[in-house]
């Protein structure tokens, strides 16, 4: 069921709980705040009436020793202190040591006067009585009699300061309570701007439509750093989104020549009857086409278990040289027909990888090699271990009539070829190679390059980190042909 609430007062989103809880936080602070200024308020207040009535009562027992045995000039001394302090609210009484008022201020209340002394073991007291609050000296002197001064006040004046200090207080703490949400709002919406951005952005986003990015305000905080983020991975879904297409799309191409080839070949067939030779070379020629898209379809499923996001393959021991051997054995016989020589030069490297697949690379690249260099070259092939780089390195040369520079760019995109003419019906993949080749040696955390020039030859290099531990010659290894084939 809906909410009825609007979605920017729903408590659900970030905004309104943003807003919630920095208001809940604001609250009980000021709550806190206003607690602590009563305590410290009453505190010092008290603390300040309590020192002023001291200081009164000290000069009253200064007095007393100075004049006494002259009790009456004592007591004109006591009335004319409680005088001058009458605005204050201040009264005064003297007591003996039973408790005899010897003299009191007119201000002062019964319930104070009538209070007997206590606490006598202290030379002084604070004592609150009702709304009173008084200091009591005690005068004990060596030959005379003990006294018991009191100087006290009116806490009612105390209260009500305390009592306007908390209203203006109060004020304040309202104002902030009626501000907080507001405010709090405010900042929220500020700062999940560009969280709303995001999910405007993300609700655009279509597999076919990637062209949005999200905005970045140039703040350097988290989120300017996730926008950032998301807006890469964007880049990165877009660009392999278009490589997909890209690639059914010449998939497609490839695939719709050898269909629409045997098709043709089929119809032909059925028009009306021929002979059994006819059948024969029109059925060769379906043979091959069929050939052709086996190939292709081969490379395509290579190419997908071959993804750029596949990790190394785990719990794989490669020995690069023992491959290298093994492959170009394979191909010794159709260098041998071709007269072309082929030479190993491998050193023992282990690395981890699948043999398999780097049997498949070699053989992509020993393949290019012979079929683009003439009778008399030679197609070299290297192994190296470098272990002060942590690497390995496969070099296949071939003094070959080398590739323009216009090519090297696009050598490695799928289904791109330099001569198409040359590759219809040779039996190969229509341009899958190299992009093969690239596939596995990257998911294997290699790389591959391809230096070349017309009439040079061509040299292609993949590199490969080591495992650690690996064993391996120097660079400057000797080179020797591989036995079975020369020419």
């Amino acid at each position: 069921m809906r909410s009825p609430w609007p979605d920017w007062a729903s408590t659900r989103t970030l905004r309104a709980r943003l807003t919630l809880w920095n208001t809940a936080v604001v609250l009980a602070m000021t709550l806190a705040s206003l607690l602590a200024a009563r305590i410290v308020a009453h505190t010092t207040l008290y603390a300040d009436a309590d020192a002023e009535l001291r200081a009164g009562a000290t000069e009253v027992v200064l007095a007393l020793q100075d004049l006494y045995p002259n009790l009456d000039a004592v007591i004109a001394e006591i009335d004319r202190k409680a005088r001058s302090h009458q605005q204050r609210g201040w009264f005064i009484q003297l007591l003996t040591e039973d408790g005899i008022t010897l003299w009191k201020s007119p201000h002062c209340p019964a319930a104070v006067a009538a209070y007997p002394p206590h606490n006598l073991d202290r030379a002084e007291n604070v004592a609150q009585v009702g709304p009173y609050r008084y200091v009591r000296l005690r005068i004990a002197r060596p030959g005379q009699p003990t006294y018991h001064v009191r100087v006290g006040t009116y806490t009612t004046g105390l209260d009500d300061r305390l009592t306007f200090l908390m209203r203006q207080l109060t004020a304040v703490g309202l104002a902030l309570a009626l501000l907080t949400p507001v405010v709090g709002w405010w900042l929220a919406r500020r700062a999940t701007r560009p969280v709303s951005d995001i999910l405007q952005v993300a609700d655009r986003l279509r597999p076919t439509k990637l062209g949005d990015r999200l905005p970045v305000h140039g703040s350097r905080d988290e989120l300017d750093r996730l926008a950032r983020t998301i807006n890469r991975l964007l880049d990165q879904v877009a660009d392999h989104v278009d490589r997909q297409q890209q690639f059914v799309a010449d998939a497609a191409h490839e695939l719709r020549g050898p269909l629409a080839a045997i098709r043709s070949l089929v119809e032909v067939a059925i028009s009306h009857d021929r002979s059994p030779a006819e059948y024969r070379d029109i059925l060769a020629d379906v043979l091959e086409e069929m050939r052709h898209l086996s190939s292709l379809a081969n490379a395509l499923l290579t190419l997908a278990e071959t993804g750029e996001d596949d990790a190394t393959p785990a719990g794989e021991d490669l020995d690069l040289a023992a491959v290298v051997r093994q492959t170009a054995a394979m191909f010794a016989g159709v260098a041998e027909e071709r007269g072309i020589r082929i030479t190993v030069d491998a050193a023992p490297v282990v690395l981890p990888g699948s043999a398999a697949q780097f049997r498949q690379v070699l053989g992509n690249l020993l393949d290019n090699g012979i079929r683009f260099t003439p009778s008399g070259g030679t197609v070299n092939v290297r192994v190296a271990a470098d272990a002060g780089a942590d690497r390995a390195l496969l070099t296949v040369r071939d003094s070959g009539a080398g590739i323009a520079p216009g090519h090297l760019d696009r050598i490695f995109d799928r289904f791109y070829k330099i001569d198409p003419a040359r590759s219809r019906h040779d039996g190969r993949s229509g341009g899958l190679g190299l992009p093969i080749c690239k596939a596995i040696v990257e998911r294997h955390g290699g790389t591959i390059a391809v230096a070349s020039g017309p009439g040079t030859g061509t040299t292609v290099t993949v590199t490969l980190p080591l495992r650690a531990g690996c064993r391996g010659r120097p660079l400057a290894a000797t080179a020797a042909p591989l036995a079975a084939s020369t020419s």
